[in-house]
């Protein structure tokens, strides 16, 4: 005797989706392989995809576990940065944000000026080891002060203090006053690992030296609440990257990123500066970090101390001061006239009036901040010492909101 049986019903597509992206160890193999821009689009497909790529996102760009690997207590580091206004950038920056790892790189952290010392300080009392260069001394306090004073004029010709050795060799750094390097060996899943951090003192902002990197793989910045990418289309979609003239840099750390995948453009690209808002590398166009041109990563801060007041009169801001730094990438005539290649711009605000130093993209919107800088500078000069000072950073981001 026949029996019939019901033929399974294969259960709704709807349902598939739901049961693979409720799983992470599946999902995750899935969103490993993915651009963030894919990743990004992907999410915008239903609820459910949304949620399992926010998830993924928190794990994938986890910043503590990240630094866990130089720092034993991250949140000291993070809370460090937020006090201090220091960045991460670099290679490490990049692998961050790129989700990979180069075991051979070190950790590349840039300070203002004037908390070099704190920075150093706060290093060495995480076991970390100074290794001099043959131009510094054994012990970096002979070279670094503690006192450092903000009301005193900000723009020095600084190689023309140095003698003939230290010009030669700050010639090959942009922007750059001094790098401290501090070495520790720890024992990692068995293994003897040297870990490195060099502490790079900028003259005037971290952004100002990062414009002037050897090219746009490396523009990108972590602070203590988010990590920024200047070109994201560029680096992280296209794998490319486009050279910056007069960066100082040896052949062999870009040829180092060309090893490593990114294809470099020496000059723009055939349509970039017909449509600089298709292109990538978005010549001509007037840049801020973080905005839309950004690809910004919020990270958690909890457990960071935030920064507090500058002085007790200072109006208390939470921004880090990095963000209110903008660029334009200009073209400039090459030797062929149908060539162009990048160039760096912005107009550096250099100021008592501020505790720290800002680049801005605009003439107008500088001449804007210097003019009411110097009014307000003469009047603070006149009534009180450094020992009594008001910093009104706060108001940067109110002349950008004018402009």
């Amino acid at each position: 005797m026949w029996k019939s049986f019901a033929v399974p019903q294969r259960p709704p597509r709807a349902d598939c989706v739901r049961r693979v992206f409720s799983s992470a160890p599946i999902y995750d193999l899935i969103f490993r392989d993915l651009s963030p821009r894919t990743l990004v689009r992907l999410s915008r497909t239903c609820y459910k995809i949304n949620e399992a790529v926010t998830h993924f996102f928190q794990r994938a760009y986890n910043i503590n576990r990240h630094l866990s690997r130089y720092f034993p207590d991250p949140h000291s580091f993070r809370s460090l940065q937020a006090r201090t206004g220091l960045i991460i950038s670099g290679s490490n920056a990049l692998q961050f944000l790129d989700r990979t790892f180069y075991p051979e790189s070190d950790l590349d952290i840039y300070s203002h000026p004037g908390h070099i010392y704190e920075v150093l300080e706060w290093i060495e009392s995480f076991g970390y080891q100074f290794a001099p260069h043959r131009y510094q001394e054994e012990d970096w306090r002979t070279q670094v002060s503690p006192d450092w004073d903000g009301t005193m004029p900000r723009i020095v010709p600084r190689l023309m203090q140095e003698d003939e050795n230290d010009i030669a060799r700050l010639a090959r750094y942009s922007n750059i006053s001094e790098v401290y390097t501090f070495k520790r060996f720890v024992v990692m899943d068995g293994e003897h690992v040297e870990l490195q951090v060099q502490v790079i003192e900028t003259t005037y902002n971290p952004i100002d030296t990062i414009m002037k990197y050897h090219s746009t793989c490396v523009m990108n910045i972590i602070t203590f609440d988010a990590a920024y990418s200047f070109y994201p289309i560029a680096t992280f979609e296209n794998r490319c990257a486009l050279k910056i003239p007069g960066s100082r840099h040896r052949p062999d750390v870009l040829a180092k990123y060309i090893k490593r995948g990114w294809r470099v453009y020496s000059v723009f690209r055939p349509g970039d500066v017909a449509q600089p808002y298709e292109s990538p590398f978005l010549p001509n166009v007037t840049r801020w970090v973080g905005d839309r041109h950004c690809w910004t990563v919020p990270l958690d801060t909890s457990g960071v101390t935030p920064r507090t007041a500058l002085s007790p009169s200072s109006e208390q801001f939470s921004w880090d001061p990095s963000t209110q730094n903008g660029w334009k990438m200009l073209t400039a005539p090459s030797s062929f006239p149908s060539l162009s290649v990048p160039e760096m711009d912005a107009k550096l605000i250099a100021t008592t009036v501020f505790r720290y130093n800002y680049m801005v993209p605009s003439d107008a919107l500088s001449l804007e901040i210097r003019g009411w800088a110097f009014s307000q500078g003469k009047l603070y000069h006149e009534l009180v010492t450094r020992y009594d000072w008001t910093w009104f950073d706060a108001e940067i981001p109110r002349f950008r909101e004018l402009a």
